[in-house]
C-alpha cells in the first residue's frame, strides 16, 4: 500500500476554483462510497476546508491511483480534468506522509499557527474511520499527524501573535470605519468562525450591536453574546440597519444575491455596506460590489491582509520542522517493517520452494547421506537462507530511500519467486 494526496489549495487556487471542488458535510458519505469503486483506492480520508481540499488515499498503484482521484473528483463535481489539472498537486509516500504532518501542524496554513487546521484534519479523520473508509495505512498516519499538530501547538510558540481570518475581517472593518468605537453587524450563520467573529468585533468595538441570524436556529449562541435573534426570512430587511454584514454557513450558494441588493439602492444611497464572505462555497454574490457604497470581501480577499514575514516566530517554526523530522523518521521505520516483512516472508517462502528445487536436483547426491547428514544439510540450508534474508533488511534500511526500498523489494520478491530451470 502506498499514501497517495491530491490536493488544491490556497497556494494553486483562488476561491472561485476552490468552491467548485469543495466536499460539503452532507456529501461526504457519498464521496467516499464513490471512491471505493474505483479498483486502486483501498481507504480513503477527504479533507475540505477554506483553504484547502486534499483527498488522501491508500493506493496499491500511486500512477493508477492518482489517476482515479483526478477522475473521481472531475466526475463528482462534474468538472472537467482540464480545470483541475492545472491546480492540483500530487504527493505520494514520503512527501506525501510529510505533507499531511504540516497542515497538521499549521505549517502549511496560509496563518501559520493557525490552530482550527488541526481540529480540521482530526474531525475528517474520525468522519472517515467511523464510515470504515480507512485502513492500517491511514490510520497510522492520521493518529501521527493529530499527535505531531498537538505536539507542536503545546512544545512550540508558532501560534502565538497568529492572526485569523475573523480578526483580519475586524482589521478591515476599521480602516473603512476609521474612528468609529460603534458598530452594527450582521451575523448570518452559527458556525465557528461567526462565533469567532462575534468575539473580536465586541473586542475592538467599544458598542458592537449584533444581530444574529440561521437558517436551523441560534439561541444558544445569540444568547452567548448578547445578540439580537432575527428570523432567517427578515435577513435582507436587517441589512439595512447593520453597516457589516459576515455570512459564514454551509449553503452551496449564494444567500445574498445582486437583484436583492438592487432592489434596496435607494434606502442604501449615501451608506457603506460591506458584506463579508467567509464560506466556501461563497455565499455572498460578488456582482454586490458593483453597487455604489456596497463592497464585497471573500475569504481570499481577507487572506490577502496577512502579514507574511514570519520573522519573530521563524524559530519556532524550525523547531516544530525538527519535531516533524523525527516523527516522521519514527513513522517511517514503521512504514518499513510494515512493508518489508511481507515481502521477506515472501522470499523466505522462495527460497525454501528453491532449497527443495535444488535437493531434488542433486538427489544422486542426497542419497547418499544417512538421516543425521540430511537433517544436518537442512539446518545449513535454511541458515544460509535466513542470513540473506537479514542481508537483504539490514542493506535495504541503509542503502535506500523509501521510495528505493519499495522499487528494490518489489524486485528481490520476484527475483526470488521466478520458476528457474535450474539445468540452464
Amino acid at each position: 500500500m502506498h499514501l497517495l494526496v491530491i490536493g488544491i489549495n490556497f497556494k494553486t487556487a483562488d476561491v472561485e476554483v476552490r468552491e467548485k471542488v469543495h466536499f460539503s458535510e452532507q456529501f461526504l458519505l457519498e464521496a467516499h462510497r464513490n471512491l471505493t469503486t474505483y479498483n486502486s483506492i483501498k481507504g480513503s480520508v477527504i479533507l475540505s476546508t477554506c483553504n484547502r481540499v486534499e483527498v488522501y488515499c491508500s493506493v496499491t498503484d500511486v500512477k493508477a491511483g492518482a489517476e482515479d482521484i483526478v477522475n473521481f473528483i472531475s466526475s463528482f463535481h462534474r468538472l472537467p480534468i482540464s480545470i483541475i489539472e492545472p491546480v492540483i498537486y500530487k504527493k505520494n509516500c514520503h512527501d506525501a506522509v510529510v505533507h499531511l504532518f504540516k497542515v497538521s501542524s499549521s505549517l502549511d496554513s496560509m496563518v501559520v499557527g493557525e490552530y482550527q487546521i488541526q481540529g480540521q484534519v482530526r474531525d475528517a479523520y474520525i468522519k472517515a474511520k467511523e464510515g470504515g473508509w480507512t485502513n492500517s495505512l491511514l490510520n497510522k498516519v492520521f493518529q501521527t499527524a493529530i499527535q505531531i499538530g498537538k505536539k507542536v501547538r503545546s512544545e512550540t510558540k508558532i501560534g502565538d501573535g497568529s492572526v485569523s481570518v475573523a480578526s483580519l475581517a475586524v482589521d478591515m472593518v476599521k480602516r473603512v470605519f476609521e474612528n468609529r468605537t460603534d458598530i452594527n453587524l450582521l451575523l448570518i450563520g452559527a458556525g465557528k468562525m461567526s462565533n469567532l467573529a462575534a468575539d473580536y468585533f465586541q473586542e475592538q468595538f467599544e458598542h458592537c450591536n449584533i444581530s444574529l441570524t440561521n437558517r436551523s436556529g441560534a439561541t444558544e449562541m445569540a444568547s452567548r453574546i448578547d445578540a439580537t435573534q432575527i428570523e432567517y426570512a427578515q435577513r435582507f430587511a436587517a441589512i439595512l440597519e447593520n453597516e457589516v454584514i459576515i455570512v459564514s454557513t454551509s449553503a452551496p450558494n449564494y444567500i445574498i444575491c445582486r437583484h436583492e441588493i438592487n432592489m434596496m439602492e435607494e434606502q442604501l444611497k449615501g451608506k457603506a455596506r460591506i458584506f463579508i464572505d467567509l464560506s466556501v462555497p461563497r455565499n455572498i454574490d460578488p456582482e454586490i460590489n458593483k453597487i455604489e457604497n456596497c463592497f464585497v470581501y471573500s475569504i481570499d480577499d481577507i487572506n490577502k491582509l496577512i502579514d507574511n514575514n514570519l520573522d519573530k516566530r521563524n524559530l519556532e517554526v524550525s523547531k516544530a520542522e525538527k519535531m516533524i523530522q523525527d516523527i516522521s523518521e519514527d513513522y517511517f521505520d514503521w512504514y518499513s517493517k510494515q512493508f518489508i516483512m511481507p515481502i521477506m516472508h515472501e522470499i523466505k517462502k522462495g527460497l525454501v520452494v528453491m532449497k527443495q528445487n535444488t535437493l531434488e536436483l542433486h538427489e544422486p547426491f542426497t542419497k547418499k547421506l544417512d538421516l543425521a547428514q540430511k537433517e544436518e544439510l537442512n539446518v545449513l540450508l535454511d541458515a544460509y537462507s535466513s542470513k540473506i534474508i537479514k542481508v537483504i533488511m539490514v542493506n535495504l534500511r541503509k542503502a535506500s530511500t523509501k521510495e528505493e526500498m519499495i522499487s528494490i523489494s518489489n524486485i528481490l520478491k520476484n527475483s526470488f519467486t521466478l520458476d528457474v530451470d535450474d539445468e540452464k
